[in-house]
C-alpha cells in the first residue's frame, strides 16, 4: 500500500456474477494522482477514459450515427485509428449493422460483435454482472471504443432505471473499465414521453444516466428540414460535458446507397455530416404547440418578416427583438422554415455569429454595420 493510502475497515463483498469479491475503502492525497490532458475519440463530443451517452427519439437515427462513429474510427478518418466491440440487442448484426458498416466504409477486420454464448445460444451480454467478460474481450482485442446499443437491454435483470442509486451503482463498474483501459464507451438511450426541453430530464429512467457520463449528445429532428416529421434532416446537439463548453451543434443528412454482399445487392441507410447547426439540445426537444395556437405562430411569422425585410441579422439581435415583442423564442425559431428564413454562419470571421435572412444567405455574407 502507498505510504498515503489509508484502509478503512470493515471490507465489504460485493456480489457479480455469482462471484463475491471484497472491497476495502482508501483514500490518497491529491498530490499522488497525476493530471493529465483528455484526449477525444470524437473531438470535444466523446471522450477515452469514460462514458457518453447519446440520446434521442426511437427511428431518428442514433444507431445509423453509431455505426458512422465506429467506421469512422475503425478505418482511421478520425485523429485516432483502433478496433471497436458492438454490443447490440435490437438489429440484427447480418441483415442491418454490418451492410450498414460496409456503406460507411468500415475496415470489418476491426469492428466485433461482443456477445455469450451458452448452449449454442447466442445472448446479449448484461451489466454490470458481465463486466469481467467485457473486459477480458477488451484485453484480448485492445479494444479502444465500444457501443452498447441500446443500454436498457443490456442491463441486468433487476436493475431498476428508474432509480437513481441503482442506475449509477450498475454503470460504476463500466465507468471503471473505460477508465482502467482508457476507453471510449458509447451508450444509447432513448428519451421519455415527456414534454419538458431540459434534455438531460428527458432521457429515459434516472437522472443517474447522464449523471454517470461524461458527455451528453442528443439526437433530433433539424427544426429547417422542409419535409417535417418526414424528412431526412437531423441534428447533433451537445448536453452535457464535464470538461466545459460544450460543443457546436452539426447537422446529419440521412441517406440510402447499395452495397454489394457476397450474395447480393443490398440497399441500406447511412447518415453524413452537413455542417453546423444553429440549435441547441432544448430547441430539438420544443413540442409542437404551434397548430394548437395559430395566432402566435402566425404573429412569429410575421415578426421575422418584419425584422429581417432590409437584410440578414445576427440571431442574437433577432432574439433581443422578439423578446421586447413578447414572443417565445422558441417559438420563433420554429416560425423560421414557415417564414423562409435562412441561417448561416458569417463567413471570414473565427466565431462568427449565426446569420439570420429572408430567403438563400449568400456565400459571402458578412456583418450588418451596427
Amino acid at each position: 500500500m502507498h505510504p498515503s493510502e489509508v484502509a478503512i475497515e470493515p471490507t465489504r463483498s460485493i456480489a457479480a456474477g455469482g462471484a463475491s469479491r471484497r472491497y476495502k475503502a482508501v483514500s490518497r492525497t491529491a498530490m499522488d494522482i497525476t493530471p493529465r490532458h483528455v484526449e477525444w475519440l470524437l473531438p470535444g463530443l466523446i471522450p477515452f477514459g469514460g462514458l457518453t451517452v447519446l440520446a434521442g427519439q426511437p427511428g431518428l437515427g442514433k444507431s445509423l450515427l453509431t455505426v458512422k462513429i465506429a467506421a469512422d474510427f475503425s478505418a482511421g478518418r478520425l485523429a485516432e485509428q483502433g478496433a471497436v466491440l458492438m454490443l447490440t440487442a435490437e438489429d440484427p448484426a447480418a441483415e442491418v449493422v454490418v451492410p450498414r458498416l460496409m456503406a460507411a466504409r468500415a475496415k470489418l477486420t476491426s469492428i466485433r460483435f461482443a456477445e455469450l454464448e451458452e448452449d449454442y445460444m447466442s445472448m446479449p451480454l448484461r451489466l454490470p454482472a458481465d463486466i469481467e467478460s467485457l473486459d477480458q474481450i477488451v484485453r484480448e482485442h485492445n479494444a479502444r471504443l465500444i457501443v452498447i446499443d441500446p443500454l436498457s437491454a443490456h442491463l441486468t435483470t433487476g436493475v431498476d432505471s428508474f432509480k437513481d442509486q441503482s442506475i449509477r451503482e450498475a454503470l460504476a463498474p463500466l465507468a471503471a473499465l473505460a477508465d482502467t483501459r482508457h476507453l471510449a464507451i458509447v451508450l444509447v438511450a432513448h428519451l421519455n414521453k415527456g414534454l419538458g426541453t431540459d434534455p438531460l430530464h428527458r432521457l429515459g429512467g434516472s437522472i443517474g444516466l447522464p449523471a454517470a457520463a461524461r458527455s451528453v449528445l442528443l439526437l433530433g429532428r433539424d427544426p429547417d428540414d422542409p419535409e417535417g416529421t418526414s424528412g431526412s434532416q437531423r441534428v447533433l446537439a451537445h448536453v452535457k460535458s464535464n470538461f466545459g463548453q460544450l460543443a457546436e451543434s452539426e447537422a446529419y443528412r440521412i441517406g440510402s446507397a447499395k452495397v454489394e454482399s457476397w450474395l447480393e445487392e443490398m440497399t441500406v441507410a447511412y447518415i453524413v455530416e452537413a455542417g453546423p447547426s444553429p440549435y441547441r439540445g432544448s430547441d430539438l426537444l420544443v413540442a409542437g404547440h404551434e397548430a394548437d395556437q395559430p395566432g402566435v405562430m402566425q404573429e412569429a411569422v410575421a415578426f421575422l418578416k418584419a425584422v429581417l425585410s432590409e437584410g440578414s441579422r445576427p440571431a442574437s439581435e433577432v432574439e433581443a427583438e422578439a423578446e421586447q415583442a413578447g414572443l417565445p423564442w422558441d417559438t420563433v425559431k420554429r416560425a423560421k422554415r414557415r417564414a423562409g428564413v435562412t441561417a448561416r454562419k458569417q463567413r471570414g470571421v473565427a466565431n462568427g455569429p449565426w446569420l439570420w435572412q429572408l430567403g438563400e444567405l449568400p456565400a459571402s455574407a458578412e456583418q450588418p454595420a451596427a
